[in-house]
C-alpha cells in the first residue's frame, strides 16, 4: 500500500498505557518518558545495520526518594524482526514477536539469529534483509509502481521502557500488543503508564533515496552559547555559574517566587541550525512542478520548569525555512523550589524520520 504520513508524523510512536494528566503539557516530564528515537540511517539500504538510540526521561514520582533524590534505574528492552508486515501495519508484526517470544521462553538456548532480533539498554542496532524490497509481494510492487512511487521495504522496531522490572505476562494482560509487563523491583507491584511505556519505530529502506539526521550545532541560552565550557576542581567556573555533572560550566537562575507562572522571570532558548540541514522530500509528489522540501521541527521538553513554546517550526515543505534566526525558540521559567540541575532537550526532526537532539542544563538555587 502507498505510504501515508501526515506533515508531522513522527518517526516514534508511544502506546499509552493508561489515561495520564490531560492538562499535563507535553512539554513537562512528570513521568517515565521517551522523548525521541533516532536512527543513524533514517531512510536504509537494504543489507545495511541501523543503530537505533533512544532518549528518554524517568520523570515520575517513584524515581525519587523524599528527599527528590533519584533511586531507581530504567530498563529498556528492544525488539526487532518484522520486516514488511501485512498492509504496513505495525500490529501485524505481533505474530512474529509472539513466535520469537515463544522460541525464547521454552527454555531453549536462542539462536545467534535470534540474539540478534532482541537488545537492552538505550542503544540496539537491527539488520536490514538484503532482500527486503525484492521479497515483497508483487501486486504491491506493481501497486506502487503504478501510483509512480519508490519501492520500498519496510522494517518495524518495538522497545519497552520501564522504570522497574521488565517480565513477561500473559497474552490476556498484554500492554500495547506485547506480553510484557513492568514491576516494581521491591514489592513486584504492577506499573502504570507513569513508569511504563511501550512503542515502536519504523524504518523505511529504499534502493535509491537517503536520508540524514538534522545536524545541530549547538544550543543558545540567553543569546549565549551554552554547555561550552568545560570545568573542574582545577578549572572552576564564573561566579555566576556552577560546574556541572557532566563537568561544562552552567548557567545559574533562582526559583521563581512569583504565585503566577506568567509572572515568573524567562530564560530564552534555541537550538543552533543551518539551513544546509534541509534536504528535498523526493518521496513525496511534486507541487506545481517542484519538489517540496523536507518538514523540520523542534520539539521541546523540560524536566522541571515551563516552557513558552513546545514546537518550532524550522522549514515548511512549500514556504521554506521559516525558522528565525534572531528570535528565541521558546523562553523557560525556573520552578518555584531549588531544584538543583535542570535540563530542557530541543529535539530536531523531520518528517522522513530523520531525530537529532541537544539540550541545555541549568541550575536553580
Amino acid at each position: 500500500m502507498a505510504r501515508l504520513a501526515s506533515l508531522f508524523a513522527l518517526p516514534l510512536v508511544v502506546a499509552a498505557l493508561g489515561c495520564g494528566n490531560a492538562f499535563e503539557p507535553q512539554s513537562s516530564i512528570q513521568s517515565l518518558r521517551v522523548l525521541a528515537v533516532s536512527i543513524d540511517q533514517p531512510y536504509a539500504r537494504p543489507g545495511a545495520t541501523v543503530k537505533l538510540d533512544l532518549l528518554h526521561y524517568d520523570g515520575s514520582r517513584r524515581a525519587f526518594d523524599a528527599d527528590g533524590k533519584r533511586t531507581r534505574t530504567v530498563q529498556t528492552l528492544w525488539l526487532g524482526g518484522c520486516h514488511n508486515p501485512g498492509g504496513d501495519l505495525y500490529y501485524a508484526c505481533f505474530p512474529v514477536l509472539a513466535d520469537l517470544f515463544a522460541s525464547l521462553g521454552e527454555g531453549q538456548t536462542p539462536t545467534p539469529d535470534q540474539l540478534k532480533l532482541v537488545g537492552t539498554g538505550s542503544s540496539f542496532s537491527l539488520d536490514i534483509p538484503a532482500d527486503i524490497i525484492t521479497r515483497r509481494p508483487a501486486a504491491e510492487t506493481a501497486e506502487e509502481i503504478a501510483q509512480g512511487n519508490a519501492v520500498y521495504g519496510l522494517s518495524y522496531v518495538f522497545f519497552a521502557v520501564c522504570g522497574g522490572e521488565i517480565r513477561g505476562v500473559p497474552a490476556e494482560q498484554a500492554t500495547g500488543g506485547l506480553p510484557l509487563g513492568c514491576f516494581d523491583k521491591t514489592t513486584g507491584e504492577a506499573l502504570g503508564s507513569d513508569d511504563f511505556v511501550i512503542g515502536y519505530t519504523p524504518i523505511y529502506t529504499y534502493d535509491e533515496y537517503t536520508n540524514a539526521n538534522p545536524v545541530i550545532d549547538g544550543v543558545l541560552f540567553e543569546g549565549q552559547p551554552g554547555m561550552t565550557q568545560a570545568c573542574s576542581t582545577t578549572a572552576p567556573c564564573a561566579a555566576d555559574q556552577r560546574c556541572g555533572s557532566l563537568g561544562v560550566c552552567l548557567p545559574v537562575v533562582p526559583p521563581c517566587t512569583e504565585r503566577k507562572v506568567a509572572d515568573c522571570p524567562t530564560y530564552s532558548l534555541k537550538p543552533v541550525v543551518g539551513r544546509t540541514i534541509v534536504e528535498k522530500d523526493l518521496t513525496a509528489p511534486p507541487v506545481d512542478g517542484q519538489q517540496p522540501d523536507e518538514i523540520i521541527w523542534t520539539s521541546l521538553y523540560s524536566s522541571d520548569g515551563t516552557l513558552t513554546n513546545e514546537t518550532v517550526l524550522i522549514n515548511d515543505a512549500l514556504n521554506g525555512w521559516v525558522f528565525d534566526e534572531e528570535k528565541p525558540s521558546t523562553k523557560w521559567s525556573a520552578p518555584n523550589r531549588a531544584a538543583g540541575e535542570t535540563r530542557v532537550w530541543m529535539v530536531v526532526r523531520d518528517n522522513r524520520g530523520g531525530t537529532s537532539w541537544t539540550w541545555q542544563d541549568v541550575v536553580v538555587e
